[in-house]
């Protein structure tokens, strides 16, 4: 079924059974439904438990009437999930025939055939910055099958493609042009009391001056409309995803971070940005008092204050030690308050029982293990700079000369310590309570 731009595909058994011709589908993970997917595609879908998670932050209810469309929809994992858990029917627009071929066959299999709905879901070959076009592509290929509707968009999808190999992102590099797009589909969008329904998926390497650029482009399509930035962990300390909520699916924060296990998500704060002040420790922190790693993308999402605010006892010292990298560090008097909606910004905790002035080796194994086991200690994560190229071999050494024995699970982390105009690097054993 073909309009002059796009050409519309109706998920269909024989979707799949074309589909089958190319690749075998298969789950990631057991348990999780089976999908159509080359290697590369693959690589680059959402996986299915975030998906599903993401749909479940969306209130149907506060969703204007019509179809889930994604832009550039690819394999369909994440417009599939929006579909199923929003119970809307679904439209993707994909630039890549054989991408677009598979993307109507994981639709048809995972759809529920009982459900009526079904029979609006769509894939539409051509670009998705055409609008206009895409829409009379789409409304054809329903009236060709026998439906009289005319449904708009609820909601607008859209995670562009953007280079490999980057460091770094800008807003220019992603394909199909945000501001394009957005502008192309504005008409079509259904607005609620709250704006029309926007989720992006940008490039968790965008700065903060290409986030005020996406700002910028929000609202001069969509003037007034409030947005929510979404930072999202799972746990490997960076940000994993960072997402824009627009409209009807915005939050009343501006900012909101999740930190998300295999299948829930372990930890929420919504709020402002707010800016730390780090601490330079001249003297080694005394022992006894306490040292916790936290997710790093509680830090870039600009919220560690306000769970600061939460976790952290009345009366209780604390100060930041490092807010850069993968693990910044807080140090404070007390444990913190174990909330199970924030605990799990908190990658480890511990109180500090010990201090090395050298890194872990190879050859100096016995002696850290002896240490460690003095404080009663049979588990050491080794959570300070080493040589990544020794890393692995130094921890897989000191667990097996550790293992067999009683004791409690520890890490280990680096800090600098300033001495008049020179620094230097300390090490410290922190003992958790198991």
């Amino acid at each position: 079924m073909s309009g002059e731009t796009h050409t519309g595909l109706m998920p269909s058994e024989n979707a799949v059974k074309a589909a089958e011709e190319i690749i075998k589908s298969k789950s990631n993970r057991k348990g999780e439904p089976e999908f159509f997917m080359t290697k590369e595609m693959r690589k680059l879908s959402t996986p299915w438990p975030i998906a599903m998670m993401r749909s479940e932050q969306i209130n149907p209810s506060e969703l204007p009437a019509g179809v889930i469309l994604d832009a550039a929809s690819g394999s369909g994992v994440q417009l599939i999930a929006f579909s199923k858990g929003l119970k809307r029917p679904a439209l993707g627009i994909e630039l890549d025939e054989q991408v677009a071929n598979l993307c109507a066959a994981n639709m048809y299999l995972n759809a529920n055939k009982d459900d009526l709905q079904r029979t609006m879901d769509r894939v539409l070959i051509g670009d998705g910055t055409k609008a206009e076009e895409a829409m009379d592509a789409f409304w054809k290929s329903l009236r060709d099958a026998g439906t009289r509707a005319h449904p708009p968009i609820a909601m607008l999808h859209l995670d562009p493609a953007r280079p490999k190999d980057a460091q770094n992102h800008n807003i220019d590099e992603m394909q199909p042009p945000l501001k394009n797009l957005l502008a192309s589909w504005s008409k079509f969008l259904q607005i609620g009391p709250r704006g029309p329904a926007v989720l992006l998926d940008l490039s968790p390497r965008l700065n903060s001056q290409q986030r005020n650029m996406v700002d910028a482009i929000l609202e001069t399509v969509f003037p007034g409309v409030p947005i929510t930035w979404e930072w999202l962990s799972q746990g490997g300390g960076r940000v994993d995803r960072l997402s824009v909520w627009v409209g009807s699916i915005s939050s009343k924060k501006s900012h909101r971070c999740i930190r998300v296990g295999r299948k829930n998500i372990m930890a929420k704060i919504e709020g402002l940005p707010q800016s730390s002040k780090l601490v330079k420790l001249t003297s080694p922190p005394p022992f006894g008092s306490w040292i916790s790693v936290i997710d790093a993308s509680l830090v870039q999402s600009g919220l560690q204050e306000s769970w600061l605010a939460k976790v952290i006892p009345a009366g209780c010292g604390h100060s930041w030690l490092r807010l850069e990298g993968r693990r910044p560090l807080l140090i404070h008097t007390e444990p913190l308050i174990d909330d199970e909606s924030l605990s799990g910004f908190v990658v480890c905790s511990g109180k500090v029982v010990q201090h090395r002035l050298t890194a872990p080796e190879l050859r100096t194994i016995g002696q850290v293990s002896s240490a460690a086991l003095r404080h009663g200690i049979n588990k050491v994560t080794l959570r300070c700079n080493i040589d990544p190229d020794i890393h692995p071999t130094v921890q897989r050494k000191l667990d097996s000369s550790l293992k067999g024995n009683e004791g409690s699970s520890a890490f280990m982390v680096d800090i600098n310590l300033e001495r008049g105009k020179s620094s230097h690097s300390l090490f410290i054993v922190c003992k958790q309570d198991n």
